[in-house]
């Protein structure tokens, strides 16, 4: 399952270099493939209580970081012929 998630932390700061980071060290700690774009991170996991479990992880950590609020836009692309990340991207520069 590919995922992309955006997670803004509310309540802290303009800035949100610091808090993403502490997202995608957990993805990086997990040995997670991922790759960060300017809009969010895009991961790959098995299923969605992998999601789950990372995603309250995720608002834990912020937490400790005096993180208020943590809001969280998650979009997931389950698919029983899996497919990698970096096999859809190669199917769609192909094409153009």
């Amino acid at each position: 399952m590919i995922v992309e998630i955006s997670v803004v932390s509310i309540g802290v700061s303009e800035s949100q270099s610091e808090y993403v980071s502490e997202v995608v060290r957990l993805l990086k700690e997990r040995g997670i493939k991922f790759s960060v774009n300017p809009m969010g991170t895009v991961f790959e996991i098995k299923n969605f209580r992998e999601l789950a479990d990372l995603m309250d992880e995720a608002v834990n950590r912020l937490e400790s970081k005096g993180v208020p609020r943590v809001y969280i836009v998650i979009k997931a692309d389950w698919r029983k012929k899996r497919k990698g990340m970096e096999e859809k991207v190669r199917s769609v520069l192909e094409k153009i």
